[in-house]
């Protein structure tokens, strides 16, 4: 009887754990996905099992999810298979150097910009004020489309440093708008009375309240491994749903958003 009953008592606590390693939650969904059994559509936290059967409304609708066991997936109408996919939990492929690196010429400064950046509401970047001097008449800007209408920025600068700021660049006439007609950006240095091109980028501000969801979750189901693993997982899929992201600022966003210093 005494073996019945631990046979019993085995099975009540191995069968949750077992379920619990082959589910996953939702971090993050770009377009209409829904488990089909339950009629529930995939949404940030939504936790189901690997068995569980995903319909895609539109091709190009992703999900990235996650399990502590399996890792960070990113789900496709073409490749959703929990129990073969393949994880996405490449932290290594991201630089978590949080020194900022200072750009010494024309040619370092278009290298850096360019692809998708994503900006959390402020970045500095460092030059070399030899090269590019910044003052009332030399300086750098970023030109951008708004109703059609090409909107010039001066971003201000401190020292060897000027910033992208979302507040200030996103105004016009002293007035916030949402965003420009695209993400497209172009950066130039005035030098005088000429204007220098250095690149064209694609700037990113995700939104940051989302974002953080987002970043929990991660967080949550990395919370055994160490600080440098933890930034670099949460940087690695960033870099995947939205666009490059400099080291120093995912850093200090980390560490005053959720303590990981």
């Amino acid at each position: 009887m005494k073996a019945i009953a631990y046979i019993f008592v085995f099975f009540t606590l191995w069968f949750p754990s077992v379920s619990a390693q082959s589910d996953f939650k939702v971090i993050k969904v770009n377009g209409s996905i829904l488990l089909r059994t339950r009629g529930v559509s995939l949404e940030t936290g939504t936790v189901f099992s690997e068995k569980e059967d995903l319909l895609f409304r539109t091709e190009d609708a992703t999900a990235a999810v996650i399990n502590p066991q399996r890792g960070r997936l990113v789900l496709t109408s073409s490749n959703h298979d929990l129990a073969s996919a393949k994880s996405n939990y490449l932290p290594s492929m991201y630089n978590i150097s949080s020194r900022a690196a200072k750009l010494l010429t024309a040619s370092e400064i278009s290298e850096f910009f360019t692809g998708r950046i994503v900006v959390l509401d402020k970045h500095a970047t460092l030059i070399d004020d030899v090269a590019f001097p910044m003052n009332k008449n030399n300086f750098f800007f970023l030109r951008y489309t708004f109703r059609g209408q090409e909107i010039n920025k001066k971003l201000s600068f401190e020292g060897n440093a000027f910033f992208i700021d979302k507040k200030t660049l996103l105004s016009v006439d002293g007035s916030p708008i949402p965003s420009a007609d695209n993400t497209k950006i172009r950066l130039y240095y005035r030098r005088g009375k000429e204007s220098v091109f250095l690149s064209e980028f694609d700037l990113i501000f995700p939104d940051i309240d989302k974002l953080a969801d987002e970043t929990k979750i991660i967080l949550e189901a990395v919370s055994a491994k160490p600080k440098a693993d933890k930034i670099a997982e949460v940087g690695a899929y960033i870099t995947e749903m939205y666009g490059r992201i400099p080291g120093e600022d995912l850093e200090k966003w980390m560490g005053e958003k959720f303590g990981i210093k």
